[in-house]
């Protein structure tokens, strides 16, 4: 028998007369295996899509409708950002993710039928200080789209570990992209070159790029000079953007260009400038009347009394410039000088 040294003899005196039961040790099987490359695509566990306003989406602010609603810029050769975040998890360890891309694609109607736009690599945010506070708001503001079998208690727990990362990408709408719902889809790829779409863990959704009709002139105020009683004027536009906005017809002739997303008709409106009616004031014979027209076509021309609002028939396709021809016709005045106002707006025409 060996001999058991003083230490071991008074550590089983002590546990002997306190009952202490030594702690059991176990030993856990562990499996590995090492492949010459990642063979499981990553999978998109959920993404949205924001603009850069506090409220995410300017054309719904208060979030009543799920999903991402943008508006236009209505200005001239100017864009909007478009943020797309995507939280990805993988298989074989959300480490071996390499790529995570967002394609965009046109609305499937006129003008351009659902084609491609264009494509954005995203690049991984500081998961703790910037992806789940963006993953919270847009959660909570009704933007996400989850893939598939996840909800918001899956993606939470995989946040919450190491298991899942969050990746950003920013593109731009330009002001006359058409209007409509813009195909999102979210894809990624591992160091093995699997992709997600390979095995359909990618994710697809939409957001809105509401119609708004836009357009803006290059001239402040409309001078028809001098005329003769029972002759119709006609004050002619051209094409050319006059910058800065100035009086019509000198310096800038009469000017219209289409800021907005969507195809639009022109809205005119007058005063009587002064000019009066005869008859009963339930059905006025209006001492002048007035001409409009967009475009030099004459078979475009309307006819419109004081306080009538007419809409031209032609359309302002998207990023179009075109010229506005005005004509009053005075049919009975004294020799004087009248002032008005004119009001011009859009309404927006079918592709």
């Amino acid at each position: 028998m060996k001999r058991l040294t003083l230490a071991v003899v008074l550590a089983l005196a002590l546990v002997m007369a306190i009952g202490i039961v030594p702690a059991m040790a176990e030993d856990i099987p562990t499996t590995v295996t090492v492949q010459g490359g990642t063979t499981t695509p990553p999978i998109i566990k959920c993404k949205w899509e924001r603009d850069t306003s506090p409220c995410m989406e300017e054309a719904d602010p208060t979030h009543a409708v799920p999903g991402s609603q943008f508006l236009p810029p209505c200005e001239y050769d100017a864009e909007m950002d478009v943020e797309y975040w995507v939280i990805v998890t993988d298989p074989e360890g959300v480490g071996t993710v390499k790529q995570v891309t967002v394609d965009v694609y046109h609305p499937a109607g006129p003008p351009l039928f659902g084609s491609w736009k264009y494509q954005v690599i995203l690049e991984k945010v500081n998961k703790a200080e910037d992806g789940i506070p963006a993953y919270i708001a847009a959660r909570d503001a009704g933007l996400i789209a989850y893939n598939d079998g996840y909800d918001d208690a899956e993606v939470w727990d995989e946040l919450d570990k190491c298991t899942a990362d969050v990746y950003k990408g920013v593109g731009q709408l330009h002001y006359h992209q058409p209007c409509g719902d813009y195909l999102v889809v979210a894809d990624a790829c591992d160091n093995g070159n699997a992709w997600a779409s390979q095995a359909e863990t990618h994710l697809e959704n939409t957001f809105e790029y509401v119609c708004t009709s836009c357009m803006e002139i290059d001239f402040d105020s409309l001078d028809y000079g001098t005329v003769e009683v029972n002759t119709n004027k006609w004050i002619a536009g051209d094409t050319k953007w006059d910058d800065p906005v100035g009086p019509a017809p000198v310096p800038n002739r009469p000017t219209v260009r289409n800021i907005g997303n969507c195809d639009i008709q022109i809205t005119v409106s007058q005063d009587d400038m002064g000019f009066g009616f005869s008859g009963p004031a339930s059905e006025p014979d209006w001492n002048v009347e007035y001409d409009a027209r967009m475009g030099s076509d004459t078979v475009n021309e309307v006819v419109y009394a004081p306080y009538e609002e007419v809409v031209l028939p032609n359309k302002l396709p998207l990023c179009n410039t075109e010229e506005l021809d005005f004509s009053i016709h005075v049919q009975k005045s004294m020799a004087m000088t009248h002032s008005g106002v004119m009001t011009l707006g859009c309404v927006m025409a079918s592709f």
